[in-house]
């Protein structure tokens, strides 16, 4: 049985390769994160002679003119007219939220999808499939195209000022509880999340996914590390440390601290954190934070990536006609009466499946007519004899014919019959709208920025350039590689459009569960 098992796991990891092509892939694929990492660790090695000036006012400065001095900080550092300063930081701030992050975001989303009237969304081509009903029309609405990319400057400026505010370097608000909490997601989670992230995508998302997490990863870290070495700036604990006037520690030979952490080792009764920085490479190196760049990296794919569609294949015309349900006429009159209730009576002139297909045709023009497509189209009873059509089943699609809720299956490729008296237990419906994956990623992102602050490693200013930085890489990749090839090739597949030759249009999951009641959970699909 445990043979078995791993047997499973291994084929389906493999899927038609051996573990010498699987070791390769996995090295190719992180490849621009090793190269991040050896950059860093030997930054020390560049002659002091060959680097660039330090700036140790800039990131200081910017932080409080773009997000506000709520911390007082002009007048902790003895500046004169900090008074004023603190006035004029709030000003500044509201006039780079007001400009930079509401206006011109907002112009750049009416540019696109108005005055262009571009009629899909041009970050995420293939959002029809994974997120919304695919025979709506098209409609660039806030939710469906602003909030990515042009809302998150927006959403992360307003939760780093947040988070601010229980970050104050103040006596009264360190507590050992939080110093803890800022160690365990600063340190231990900051190393944990990617590969966390990167084993979700590969099991419940398209071949090629985790591959394009690992490169947007790598391109970010590398331009970061590259942004470090020059353009180097101080981080908010020399500043504390020394005052912003000080020159005499603005030089390469300065050695780390470890800042916040120092507080933890004193808890764990170790040296760790404060030995680690102590020997940091790249001192200098706040802008952009890494830290904060890596975590919004995993959080867009955790958010993007994640499916809200669920249950498409159990109410399918063949399903029920297999289930014994009811007649074939009765099906077809019903979709009818579902599809002009959704529209509202009306009918949607086209859809993506259809202008796929259309292109797909055009592309295909003479060449073979698409009866081998056609038959790929066939559902795959693989695994149907485990479906039984006892009463409860019967009773269970009933309920969910008459009360509306069918969905099409639009033709897709359907693996498997998904079992609804297994699907739709309690313990499944919280995965349905791929909340749980989203719900970590903000908590995980609120708290991670939080603990840097807290630690007094970064200033709000750092954290918001990690971000962009991340922003920048996934937008690159996703343009480039994720949506032209990765999902591209595997919609296709799933449509039928392309023969399955090397069983791509499954996930990870899927392979390891084919054939099983449990194939659907893996399927973004389904």
């Amino acid at each position: 049985m445990l043979l078995n098992i791993f047997k499973r796991l291994y084929t389906s990891a493999t899927n038609r390769r051996n573990i010498f092509t699987l070791t390769i892939n996995f090295f190719i694929n992180f490849a621009l994160i090793l190269i991040w990492l050896e950059a860093f660790k030997h930054a020390d090695l560049i002659p002091v002679e060959k680097r660039p000036k330090i700036h140790s006012h800039i990131a200081f400065y910017s932080d409080l003119f773009l997000f506000g001095d709520y911390w007082n900080e002009f007048k902790n550092q003895n500046l004169n007219n900090h008074s004023i300063l603190r006035l004029y930081s709030f000003i500044s701030s509201f006039s780079f939220m007001l400009i930079l992050l509401v206006l011109l975001p907002l112009l750049l989303w009416y540019y696109i999808y108005h005055h262009k009237k571009i009629d899909y969304n041009f970050f995420e081509r293939y959002d029809n499939y994974l997120h919304h009903s695919l025979e709506l029309k098209f409609i660039p609405t806030i939710k469906r195209t602003f909030i990515f990319p042009f809302g998150i400057p927006l959403m992360t400026f307003i939760v780093l000022n947040l988070v601010h505010i229980g970050a104050i370097q103040e006596e009264e608000n360190f507590t050992k509880f939080k110093d803890i909490l800022s160690w365990v997601f600063y340190v231990l989670i900051h190393v944990i999340a990617p590969i966390l992230t990167s084993i979700y995508l590969y099991v419940f998302h398209a071949p090629g996914t985790m591959k394009c997490f690992g490169i947007a990863v790598g391109v970010q870290n590398i331009l970061g590390v590259t942004t470090h070495l020059l353009l180097p700036m101080a981080p908010p604990w020399f500043t504390h440390l020394y005052g912003i006037n000080d020159t005499e520690h603005v030089n390469y030979s300065q050695e780390g601290f470890a800042a916040g952490l120092t507080r933890t080792d004193n808890h764990l009764g170790t040296h760790l954190s404060t030995d680690g920085f102590h020997k940091s490479p790249i001192v200098f190196g706040a802008v952009p934070s890494i830290h904060s760049a890596l975590a919004c990296q995993c959080v867009i794919f955790l958010l993007l990536r994640s499916t809200s569609l669920k249950h498409r294949f159990v109410t399918t015309s063949v399903h029920k006609r297999m289930l014994g349900i009811t007649r074939n006429e009765d099906v077809e009159e019903h979709d009818e009466e579902m599809e002009l209730e959704q529209y509202n009576g009306e009918t949607p002139s086209s859809t993506p499946i259809s202008s796929m297909r259309e292109e797909y045709e055009s592309d295909q023009e003479g060449h073979d007519d698409m009866s081998s497509t056609e038959s790929f189209l066939a559902i795959d009873l693989e695994s149907s004899s485990s479906i039984s059509t006892d009463s409860s089943i019967l009773t269970a699609v009933e309920d969910d014919f008459e009360n509306n809720e069918i969905k099409s299956s639009q033709n897709f490729v359907q693996y498997y019959v998904e079992d609804i008296t297994i699907s739709k237990k309690w313990y499944f419906t919280i995965f349905n709208a791929g909340l749980v994956p989203k719900t970590l990623a903000i908590i995980f992102i609120s708290i991670q920025w939080w603990s840097t602050m807290y630690l007094d490693h970064h200033y709000r200013f750092d954290l918001f350039i990690g971000m962009l930085y991340s922003l920048f890489s996934y937008t690159l990749i996703n343009l480039t590689i994720l949506q032209p090839r990765v999902m591209k090739n595997w919609i296709e597949i799933r449509l039928g459009m392309k023969n399955d030759d090397y069983n791509e249009g499954r996930t990870y999951g899927m392979r390891v569960f084919k054939g099983t009641n449990y194939e659907w959970f893996f399927d973004p699909l389904a």
